[in-house]
């Protein structure tokens, strides 16, 4: 039976996530002393090339020459005991390399004493090395079976290269030019994140990866690196969720001045949404990639690669169950797809969630409604950029004393901008200088404490402090995160309303680039407000609360991304 492609992508990104498993199992034992690392030439490249290379240790070889009794000891040793057999060995063996034979010493009357003493040297080393081989082989019995999340972006990559009408001949092309750019398109809540960890581990190429944004505050990773000390390839990375907050003329020229860089690294989109990409980037692609969601059949692949479970016993009980899975998220496989559950446990988990989901509207992805379990996008068109009325596009933050104003589109009629206000002087002037720096940190050409991203607004009431906030709203195309300081101390109690004041500033970092209006500013009080009074038995609240204020605003915890515009008649 003829080999299809999909099993063979799915064949080696196993097998990465097995050889990191065994590089990971051999670190810690080399903590625990059972091994030592050393450093080793092959011989490929006259010495520029040098190798780790695990060799037991004499306390490994004695563990092992116990027994069963000794197995058992070193279990306990790697904190793994319990733990079932490595479910990946049998297509990994097939990858070793063979024992070497140990030779037989052949002697005859007529050789020399030298040869006779090489030839026993020479049998005495390949016993030795056949010994260390058994003992990794040994340790390797100790593997944990693979995690959930990794283990599902191996099996929906492969089939997303299975997919490509083109074949392997085909991938093979795209994949050898000196800058291809490549967009991976399947909708699973949580793939984004979980594909750029899978990178940088080095679990779907043959180098470790090192991710930057193609576009700031867009790509598909929000952690450092993860594994130090590697030696990394570059590669630019952009997530689709996020595309649709770009500017189109910001997005071709990031594009456009990566690939014509010198030399110029590969460019991966990753898309976990419905809804279409800008022309732009499926005309530059020139590799698209994509395949459905989860279903029955990878789920129960999944269950066997991390579980064990045989794919018939889950598929009938899924089917049974009625069980679907357009809800799920990858981070639900991580928690809930672990060793040690049954069958009808984890089933059981999987169809409990869509009922939670059900009755939680803001539930799923926090990268995005877009991408999030269980509220697909039929339009291309972002819900903000539909043409709605200003009332129509407001949203609930749950307890964050918060209300989100989308942008009306740039392109429609009698839309309010701060270029069509008049009377706001130099207010007037900051927002236009805004706008060109924010292009400008789009593309990277600027830190963000470069931009001024500060502005108090002060007037009498009804000068229109409220309706500048809104209009720059819509010159800069960013949403507008409205609170006020009256809302924040609805709570009165400190602690109840640092939570809010801390809620109000995590909302506007999940929607940055953002502007997080503040009214009542000079409610906040003073640090001091009982001195004068001769009563001082309150400055300790206002202290505490004004010093985290101003912390979020400009202190340590400064906000990438976020605007912030305050208003107030007491300036």
């Amino acid at each position: 039976m003829m080999e299809i492609l999909t099993d063979r992508v799915t064949r080696y990104l196993l097998r990465r996530i097995r050889r990191l498993a065994v590089l990971d199992l051999y670190q810690h034992a080399a903590v625990a002393g059972l091994l030592d690392e050393t450093a080793h030439d092959p011989g490929l490249n006259g010495g520029q090339s040098m190798i780790s290379r695990w060799v037991p240790t004499v306390e490994l070889m004695d563990l092992l020459s116990l027994g069963n009794q000794g197995k058992h000891i070193l279990s306990r040793r790697l904190g793994n005991a319990g733990r079932q057999g490595d479910s990946l060995a049998e297509p990994w063996q097939s990858q070793q390399t063979p024992a070497v034979p140990v030779r037989e010493a052949r002697t005859s009357a007529t050789s020399l004493s030298l040869s006779a003493s090489s030839s026993a040297s020479d049998t005495e080393l390949e016993r030795q090395a056949a010994s260390e081989r058994e003992a990794l082989a040994a340790l390797r019995e100790h593997l944990p079976l693979p995690k959930a999340a990794p283990a599902a972006v191996a099996l929906l990559i492969a089939r997303a290269v299975g997919s490509h009408p083109g074949g392997w001949e085909a991938l093979r092309a795209v994949l050898c030019r000196p800058d291809p750019f490549i967009v991976l398109r399947i909708p699973v809540p949580g793939f984004q994140r979980h594909c750029g960890r899978s990178l940088e581990d080095g679990l779907l190429t043959p180098s470790w990866m090192k991710l930057e944004e193609l576009v700031r505050l867009a790509g598909i990773c929000d952690y450092g690196e993860r594994r130090r000390g590697k030696l990394r390839k570059p590669i630019k990375t952009i997530a689709g969720s996020e595309v649709y907050k770009i500017w189109d003329r910001a997005l071709g020229r990031a594009l456009s001045d990566t690939i014509n860089s010198e030399p110029a690294p590969p460019v991966l989109l990753v898309d976990q949404t419905n809804q279409d990409l800008p022309d732009i980037i499926m005309h530059a692609a020139v590799l698209v990639l994509e395949t459905h969601g989860l279903d029955h059949t990878l789920l129960a692949e999944l269950l066997q690669i991390c579980c064990g479970i045989a794919p018939k016993q889950s598929l009938e009980l899924m089917r049974a169950k009625g069980l679907t899975l357009d809800h799920l998220h990858l981070d639900d496989l991580a928690l809930i797809v672990r060793p040690g559950r049954s069958n009808a446990e984890i089933i059981s988990a999987l169809e409990a969630l869509k009922e939670d989901r059900s009755t939680d509207p803001e539930s799923g992805d926090a990268e995005g409604s877009d991408g999030s379990s269980g509220r697909k996008k039929s339009s291309a068109v972002p819900e903000w950029k539909s043409g709605a009325k200003p009332e129509e596009k407001r949203k609930s933050t749950g307890s964050a004393p918060v209300e989100v104003i989308r942008p009306q589109p740039a392109d429609t009629e009698a839309v309010l901008r701060v270029e069509t206000l008049s009377g706001y002087g130099e207010a007037s002037d900051w927002a236009a200088s805004l706008k060109l720096d924010l292009d400008l940190w789009h593309q990277g050409l600027l830190e963000w404490s470069e931009l001024s991203s500060r502005l108090l607004l002060s007037g009498p009431p009804g000068t229109g402090k409220t309706t500048f906030a809104k209009a720059l709203c819509n010159t800069l195309q960013v949403p507008l995160l409205a609170t006020s300081v009256a809302r924040w101390l609805e709570a009165s109690y400190l602690g109840d309303v640092l939570k809010s004041i801390n809620a109000a500033f995590t909302v506007a970092s999940e929607h940055r680039p953002a502007i997080l209006f503040i009214d009542e500013i000079d409610n906040l009080g003073s640090r001091a407000s009982g001195e004068s009074r001769g009563d001082r038995g309150h400055d300790d609240y206002w202290a505490s609360l004004i010093n985290r204020v101003l912390e979020l605003i400009d202190g340590a915890a400064k906000t990438e991304g976020v605007i912030i515009v305050a208003a107030t008649n007491l300036p």
